[in-house]
């Protein structure tokens, strides 16, 4: 895992890959959710529901967003990399 360094004090940490994980789901789920009120036009193979391309895109932009953002260890900043 890559090595962190909070801006605030300067204190090196582990990034979670567990909250990456835990937002990618919750993520998926609500993307599944809205996707199933969706249809997609699947052209000469006809139409499908949205939910696992929505679980899909969902998950993926959860993962890719919390991966982003962390907490420091020794003062609890919040911030963005």
């Amino acid at each position: 895992m890559a090595k962190v360094v909070c801006p605030e004090c300067g204190h090196k940490f582990e990034g979670s890959s567990l909250k990456g994980a835990a937002a990618a789901t919750a993520a998926a789920a609500l993307g599944a959710k809205v996707g199933a009120g969706f249809g997609i036009a699947g052209g000469p193979l006809g139409a499908i529901a949205g939910t696992v391309p929505g679980a899909i895109i969902g998950g993926l932009t959860g993962y890719l967003a919390s991966n982003k953002f962390y907490q420091c260890d020794r003062c609890d900043k919040y911030f963005m990399l």
